[in-house]
């Protein structure tokens, strides 16, 4: 089916409508989810407050620096935030930023939130979070921890202005110490006849009331900004699928604010701007990580949004599927790649055997399977057609160094071993082993080069009822590419 075009005199209203809608969306998301991440973000800070002893505190006073093993501890406490906690959070936040979309509102599109695409972007982004904020936070305490401090504050005084501040910003930790010194002064003053240990007191009281304040201004920034992100994300991943799945055509992205007061000079500079779908907003300063400029937010607390526009309608299938022809042995819709799930060990042995159990179940189908175990451990399943399957298609970039089984139906153009698109395929995503079944044999390329079949006597290769014509070709190949090759019965 083909999806009409609008009518040139309906493009600029439909756009505004579509802007609107997604905004609205969006804004509606972001009051309702993010409380949860507020409390979850308040509370961790809390407990990382509370696990630091006092005497911590005061030799890292001493020593102008935060030891190498809380810092670690530090790193660790966030990637099981991550891992724990935050992950389910920007999975949901994904799946919303697809549905918030009014182009995917079609009954026929049903989001996946279990692809290479979201599923390696959860991993490199929470990898760039954990990151940044250990960085943040050693960089807050170690302001805390200058001679400049030290100079002109007591060894405990110190170590007691240092616990409130676990958790903010270089600047607000800064700004906290400032404000301890200045009540300081103040009661001091004003006076005279106060303790020194009494003023020290009322002055840590209020500092730690104001770090609590700036510990949930924190929390909600992140919240809101790490919600955006990921939802944005999601948005931009359910728009190339329902492109996978033929039923939206080429796009272009439309920045939309919310075009009040509120809109920063940045953004509004954005407002309307329309760009292809792979190309970036020109956004100026210092990107927070790699490919930042191509979706909102564009800051901190930033809430706007791509809208995207169909530009042309879709294909007919299979006009750009590449070795995916529309014959009679693939009729229909390509099926995607499917989430298995993910290995924790990614050793040889248990990638190997994870491939093992899934030949199991893929041996007696009736077309093409391949199952795929990528180099962090993720497992798919691409699906193909009686004489093919794909998974460079598929999973694009993800299949780099992976290792990959797939089955030969029945009746299918099997020579019992690997065909030369196998072999090819092996060499440019440099796999770590393939591995190939049908009814008859197993069959490896390994990167073992020792591991390699012997050529078979005269007598077998007479008897063998020409099993034996390409597993014979594929040794000498082998061995030319200095890989290797085995194939035994089942």
């Amino acid at each position: 089916m083909r999806f009409r075009m609008l009518a040139p005199s309906r493009v600029k209203k439909a756009k505004t409508e579509g802007s609107q809608e997604v905004l609205r969306r969006l804004e509606e998301f972001l009051e309702n989810n993010c409380d949860e991440p507020v409390k979850i973000l308040y509370g961790f800070w809390e407990d990382q407050q509370n696990a630091v002893t006092y005497q911590e505190l005061r030799q890292a006073v001493i020593d102008g620096m935060i030891d190498q093993e809380t810092l670690r501890l530090w790193s660790q406490d966030y990637s099981v935030l991550m891992a724990n906690r935050l992950r389910s959070l920007w999975t949901e936040a994904i799946a919303a930023g697809a549905a918030g979309q009014p182009i995917l509102d079609r009954e026929t599109f049903a989001f996946q939130t279990q692809t290479p695409g979201i599923l390696n972007w959860i991993d490199k982004h929470g990898a760039e979070f954990v990151t940044a904020s250990t960085q943040e936070q050693k960089d807050a305490i170690a302001a805390l921890l200058t001679k400049k401090m030290k100079d002109s504050h007591t060894v405990d005084e110190l170590a007691r202005l240092i616990r409130p501040c676990i958790g903010l910003t270089e600047r607000d930790a800064k700004a906290a110490v400032n404000l301890y010194d200045t009540i300081v002064a103040t009661l001091t003053k004003d006076h005279p006849r106060m303790k020194p240990e009494n003023i020290r007191k009322k002055a840590l009281d209020a500092t730690m009331k104001y770090a609590e304040k700036k510990h949930r201004q924190r929390a909600m920034t992140i919240a809101q900004t790490e919600s955006a992100f990921a939802y944005n994300r999601g948005a931009d991943e359910g728009v190339r699928q329902a492109q996978s799945e033929n039923l939206i055509g080429k796009v272009i992205k439309r920045w939309s604010t919310s075009g009040d007061d509120q809109v920063c000079g940045v953004c509004r500079g954005f407002e309307g701007m329309e760009v292809e779908m792979d190309e970036g907003f020109p956004f100026k300063g210092r990107s927070l990580f790699p490919g930042q400029n191509l979706l909102p937010p564009a800051h901190p607390r930033c809430a706007c949004a791509v809208e995207y526009i169909e530009a042309e309608p879709p294909r007919m299938p299979y006009e750009t599927q590449g070795p995916q022809k529309a014959d009679e042995e693939n009729e229909g819709e390509h099926r995607g790649p499917q989430y298995l799930g993910s290995l924790d060990d990614t050793s040889d042995a248990m990638v190997k055997s994870s491939l093992e159990k899934h030949e199991s179940e893929i041996v007696k189908s009736n077309i093409e399977n391949a199952i795929v175990v990528t180099m962090s451990g993720l497992i798919f399943q691409c699906y193909g057609n009686k004489n093919g399957v794909y998974p460079n298609v598929d999973l694009g970039d993800e299949l780099m160094n992976a290792s990959v089984t797939h089955n030969h139906p029945s009746g299918s153009l099997n020579e019992y071993s690997f065909s030369q698109d196998d072999i090819d395929l092996f060499v440019e995503y440099n796999l770590k082993l393939l591995r190939g079944i049908d009814e008859k044999y197993i069959y490896e390329l390994s990167r073992e080069r020792t591991d390699l079949d012997s050529h078979a006597a005269l007598e077998e290769l007479i008897n063998s009822n020409g099993d034996l014509a390409r597993h014979e070709e594929v040794i000498e190949i082998a061995r030319g590419l200095g890989i290797g090759y085995r194939r035994w019965k089942r």
